[in-house]
C-alpha cells in the first residue's frame, strides 16, 4: 500500500483510461489522428479503444492505413491501443464473413408450432405451413392438456413418423391434445442479423478470429504484448427475440423460458447434451421451454439454458480469451446487461458470468441514462426500450456484476471495466461525471472505457465528445477527472476487496420457475446499510470452500450467503448450498425456500439487513443509506474509498472502522493530504453532496493534521463579469460589473450560451485567519487565480482552494474562471433526459478560517 501511496502522491500512478477513439475514413489526414492521439495523452488518458463502427472501410485498406498511423504514433509515446472486434455492434457478424464465405455458419434455432385438437377421433389430419427455406423438421409430438390453463400433461406421443408430405395423420385419442411441430430454423426476427454467427457453436465463432483477430495479428505482431493491448467486445448476443409489445413498452430484455412463440439458440450439440441429461425422451420435453408441463417444465428449462450458456462460455468467450492469451493481448468487453437481461436469451446472453469468463477483465456499460445521480430511490426516464430505468438493478447491482466477477476470477487480476459516459448528451457536466465515476469505483469498477473522442464536431452520434475541436468549454475539467479517477483506481485496483457477505446469482432460479426474487432486492437492502457484498454464481460456488464458517473464493472471504427466494432450483444446486451449510456456512434464504430445501435459515427481506449486520466492516452514525463505502486491503493494511451519493445534501458524522490509529486522508480533487487519527475506529466524516474521501492505512509519511473550520467570512467584492463563446477560449467580452451573483443562462438572451465566464475582484481580509476559499455553488467547473498564483480546477463540490502561498494580508485580486457545458447550444435530444444546473458563479463566496 505504502508504494501504491506514494505513486499517487508523485503522479506516477499507472493508466487505467482507454477511451473510445472514433475513427472515420476520409475524413482527417494522418497527422490529424496523430494529433488526436495527443489529445488523448493530454486528457490524462494513456490508452485508447479504436472504435470500428465509425470507420467505412474496417479491414479494408484505408483502415489498416489508418491503423498503421495509431499504432505508430501510440508507441512513440508509450500508449496503449485496443481495437473493437467486429465491424459494428453487436460483436458477432464477423465482418460480414458469414454472409461472403460461410453463411452455413449462421445461426440455428429452435422454434415450435402447434395446433389444439381434440377426440376420440380417428384419421385426423393436419396441414403443416410451408416452412422457410433451410428449416428441418425435428419432431412432432402430442400432448394432453390438464385443462389448467395451457398447461401440458406429462403424457405424451411421438408422431414424427405420422409426417409425410406436409401433412400429419393420427388418431387422436379422448381428451384435448395439443400437437407440436419443432424445427430447427434460421428464421429469427432480428433485424438486420441475418448473417450474424452462431455463438454456441465453436466454428462459428471462428469466423470472428479469421475475419477480425488474425488480420490485425498477420499486420501488427511487432505490437502485440506492448503497444497492441487486445480486443474489445461489444455487446455480443444470443439475439433470438423478436419484436413484441406491450401497449407502448417493448419487451426487449425480458424474453426468457417460458414466452410463447419464442424462437432459441440451438444445435445439435444442444440436443445430444440434453439427451445425456434428461435422457432419450428429451426431444419430447421441449414443449417446457414454451408452457408448462406438470412436474417437468423446470427441469427442462434448466438443461436448456445450463447448456446454451455452457456452450457460449467455451465457443465465444473463452475460444477468444484463449486466442488473446495465445497471442500475448488480453480480452475484453461486455454484454447487454440492462433490466436484468443479462440473466437471460435476447438481447443478451443468458448468463452474465458465463458470458464473460473467457475475459480478462470484469465488463458492462453505462449509457443513455441508466444511471442518474441523485435517484437511486425511484425510477426514472431513460433512453431505453420502455423509456424507464430502474434504479434497484442499475444502482445496486450493474457495477457489482463485473466487479464480483473481478474478484472471484483469478485470470481477471481484479479488474473490472466499464464503458463510461455514453450517449448521456452534451449537458453531461463534470460533475456528473464525477459522480458516475464516484459510483463506479466505490462498487469495485477500477478501468474504463469513457466514451468517446470523436474526430467530429458537431457529431449526432451519442454526445458527448471530449475536446469536440477546441469546442468543449469543459474539456480542462474532463482531464481533472481523468487523472482523479486514475489515482482512485490505482488505490484500489490489485488490493483484496473485503466483502461482508456474499449474495447468490439468481439466473438459475430465473431459468427454471416464474418470478423469483432478483439479486437486486437484497442487494439494495444490504448496501443501503453499509453491508457490502459481491453477487457469486453457482459455477464458482460448486468449488468453493468453507474455513472457520467462512465462504472462501479466491482470497475473497464472506460470512454468510444469501439466496434470493424462490420456489424452485433444481436439486444439483440445493446440493450444492447444502453442503457449503454443512462446512459451517450460514446459508439464508431471502423471504422463501425453495421446494425441497430442508436446510439453511429463512430470513425476511425486511429483517436481512439486521441479519447481516453481524459480518459487517463498517458502519456510519448516523444512519444514512447513500453513504458507499469500498474498503479492500493490500499486504496487510487496508484502503476506503467512501462516497455521499445524496446529491444534494452534506453529510455530518462519523464512520467505524475495524482499522485503528494513524492514517491518511486523501481527497485528491482538492489536492489535499492530511493525517487522521482513526481512534477506537472512528472517523469524522463531513462530506458535501457527491463528495468522495479516501482512507489509507499504512501510509508511513507523517502529514499535516486536517485543519479544523473555525468560521466564515464573507468574501465582499465587486466583480466584472466577462464571457468567452465555445471555440473562442480567451476570447472575453465584458459583460457587467456587480456585487450580486447570478446564474449567466438565466436570462433570456442567453439562456443558451456554453463558453467561459470570468469573474475578477479585489477583497481584502486578514490572512492570519484564512486558510481556504470556497465559491460555494459553480456551474459547472471553476479555476482560480489568487494574486497571480494558481490555485488548480474543481469539478464538483466542495469548489474549495487552499490558500497557503497565494493569499496577501489587506488587498488580493481574484480571477475564477468557470466553464458550462454545450448542452445549451448543441441542443441533442440526449440532453433533453438531463437536469441542466445554473451556469457560472453563484457562491456564496467565502473564506475558511480556522486552525
Amino acid at each position: 500500500m505504502q508504494n501504491r501511496f506514494q505513486e499517487v502522491l508523485s503522479n506516477r500512478e499507472s493508466n487505467y483510461m482507454m477511451p473510445f477513439f472514433w475513427m472515420q475514413n476520409g475524413r482527417k489526414q494522418h497527422e490529424d489522428l496523430r494529433a488526436r492521439v495527443a489529445e488523448v495523452e493530454v486528457s490524462g488518458c494513456r490508452a485508447f479503444c479504436v472504435e470500428s463502427r465509425t470507420h467505412e472501410d474496417f479491414g479494408g485498406v484505408t483502415w489498416w492505413q489508418d491503423m498503421d498511423v495509431l499504432l505508430d504514433e501510440a508507441e512513440k509515446r508509450g500508449m496503449k491501443v485496443w481495437v473493437l472486434d467486429d465491424r459494428h455492434f453487436p460483436t458477432g457478424m464477423a465482418n460480414e464473413l458469414i454472409e461472403k464465405k460461410y453463411p452455413e455458419r449462421r445461426r440455428w434455432f429452435l422454434r415450435e408450432e402447434h395446433r389444439d385438437v381434440y377426440g376420440p377421433m380417428k384419421g385426423v389430419s393436419l396441414l403443416l405451413k410451408n416452412p422457410p427455406e433451410e428449416d428441418v423438421l425435428l419432431g412432432a409430438y402430442a400432448y394432453r392438456r390438464t385443462g389448467k390453463g395451457e398447461e401440458l400433461a406429462a403424457e405424451w406421443m411421438e408422431l414424427t413418423d405420422c409426417v409425410r408430405n406436409g401433412r400429419l395423420r393420427f388418431d387422436v385419442p379422448d381428451g384435448l391434445w395439443r400437437v407440436f411441430f419443432y424445427y430447427k430454423s434460421r428464421k429469427c426476427n432480428r433485424v438486420n442479423q441475418d448473417f450474424y454467427m452462431n455463438m454456441i457453436d465453436d466454428e462459428g465463432v471462428s469466423t470472428l478470429i479469421e475475419a477480425v483477430y488474425e488480420p490485425h495479428y498477420e499486420r501488427y505482431a511487432k505490437y502485440f504484448g506492448n503497444t497492441f493491448a487486445g480486443f474489445f467486445s461489444d455487446e455480443p448476443m444470443l439475439g433470438n427475440e423478436f419484436y413484441n409489445w406491450d401497449g407502448d413498452t417493448p419487451i426487449i430484455y425480458g424474453y426468457r423460458m417460458g414466452m410463447p412463440g419464442l424462437t432459441l439458440p440451438w444445435t445439435d450439440e444442444v440436443l445430444e447434451i440434453m439427451r445425456a441429461q434428461l435422457g432419450e425422451n428429451a426431444m419430447a420435453q421441449l414443449a417446457g421451454l414454451w408452457y408448462p408441463m406438470e412436474g417437468m417444465h423446470e427441469n427442462t428449462r434448466y438443461v436448456y439454458m445450463d447448456t446454451i450458456t455452457k456452450l457460449w462460455r467455451r465457443a465465444f468467450s473463452n475460444q477468444l480469451g484463449k486466442w488473446c492469451e495465445a497471442h500475448n493481448v488480453e480480452y475484453i468487453g461486455h454484454v447487454i446487461e440492462d433490466m436484468n437481461a443479462h440473466a437471460r436469451t435476447g438481447c443478451s446472453a443468458g448468463h452474465f458470468f458465463r458470458a464473460l469468463d473467457g475475459q480478462h477483465m470484469g465488463g458492462i456499460d453505462v449509457v443513455l441514462h441508466q444511471i442518474m445521480p441523485g435517484m437511486a430511490d425511484c425510477p426514472h426516464t431513460a433512453i431505453l426500450a420502455g423509456g424507464m430505468t430502474d434504479p434497484e438493478f442499475f444502482d445496486y447491482v450493474l457495477a457489482k456484476l463485473a466487479a464480483s466477477h473481478s474478484h472471484i476470477r483469478p485470470w481477471m487480476q481484479g479488474r473490472a471495466m466499464c464503458e463510461m459516459f455514453g450517449a448521456y448528451g452534451w449537458a453531461e457536466g463534470s460533475p456528473f461525471m464525477k459522480a458516475l465515476m464516484d459510483h463506479m469505483m466505490v462498487r469495485g469498477i477500477n478501468h474504463f472505457v469513457p466514451h468517446a473522442f470523436s474526430p467530429i464536431f458537431p457529431n449526432p452520434d451519442c454526445p458527448p465528445h471530449f475536446g469536440a475541436e477546441g469546442m468543449d468549454p469543459q474539456y480542462s475539467g474532463f482531464g481533472e477527472l481523468m487523472r482523479y479517477s486514475n489515482k482512485v483506481s490505482h488505490l484500489l485496483c490489485g488490493a483484496v476487496h473485503t466483502a461482508d457477505v456474499a449474495i447468490v446469482y439468481h439466473a438459475e432460479a430465473e431459468w427454471c420457475g416464474e418470478n423469483p426474487m432478483l439479486v437486486q432486492k437484497p442487494a439494495k437492502v444490504l448496501y443501503d446499510r453499509q453491508i457490502d457484498y459481491d453477487i457469486v454464481p453457482f459455477d464458482v460456488l460448486e468449488e468453493a470452500k468453507v474455513e472457520n464458517s467462512r465462504l472462501l473464493v479466491n482470497g475473497e472471504d464472506y460470512g454468510a450467503l444469501v439466496m434470493p427466494g424462490c420456489k424452485v432450483l433444481p436439486d444439483k444446486l440445493l446440493a450444492v448450498l447444502e453442503g457449503l451449510q454443512a462446512q459451517g456456512l450460514p446459508v439464508w434464504f431471502v423471504d422463501e425456500k425453495p421446494e425441497k430445501a430442508d436446510f439453511g435459515k429463512v430470513v425476511a427481506l425486511s429483517a436481512l439487513a439486521d441479519e447481516a449486520q453481524q459480518y459487517a466492516h463498517v458502519r456510519i452514525e448516523p444512519a444514512n443509506h447513500l453513504i458507499r463505502v469500498y474498503r479492500a486491503v493490500r499486504d496487510g493494511q487496508a484502503v476506503y474509498m467512501i462516497v455521499n451519493e445524496n446529491m444534494a445534501k452534506a453529510y455530518e458524522g462519523e464512520i467505524l472502522l475495524p482499522d485503528s490509529g494513524a492514517c491518511a486522508k486523501l481527497d485528491l480533487l482538492l489536492d489535499r493530504v492530511s493525517s487522521v487519527n482513526a481512534e477506537d475506529g472512528r472517523v469524522v466524516l463531513s462530506l458535501a453532496p457527491g463528495q468522495s474521501t479516501m482512507l489509507v492505512f499504512g501510509a508511513e509519511a507523517e502529514y499535516e493534521a486536517e485543519k479544523k473550520e473555525t468560521g466564515r467570512e464573507a468574501v465582499q467584492a465587486k466583480w466584472s463579469v466577462s464571457l468567452a463563446d465555445a471555440g473562442h477560449a480567451g476570447e472575453y467580452r465584458k459583460l457587467t460589473e456587480t456585487d450580486k451573483l447570478f446564474d449567466i443562462t438565466e436570462a433570456e438572451e442567453r439562456a443558451f450560451f456554453a463558453g467561459w465566464m470570468k469573474y475578477e475582484a479585489d477583497f481584502t481580509c486578514d490572512a492570519d485567519k484564512a486558510f481556504a476559499i470556497d465559491l460555494g455553488e459553480v456551474g459547472q467547473t471553476a479555476q482560480v487565480t489568487l494574486n497571480g498564483v494558481n490555485l488548480g480546477e474543481r469539478i464538483c463540490l466542495p469548489y474549495v482552494y487552499d490558500l497557503k502561498g497565494a493569499l496577501k494580508q489587506g488587498e488580493n485580486h481574484i480571477e475564477i474562471v468557470a466553464a458550462n457545458t454545450l448542452g445549451g447550444k448543441v441542443r441533442d435530444n440526449f440532453s433533453t433526459y438531463m437536469q441542466i444546473p445554473r451556469s457560472g458563479l453563484l457562491g456564496p463566496v467565502e473564506l475558511v478560517c480556522g486552525e
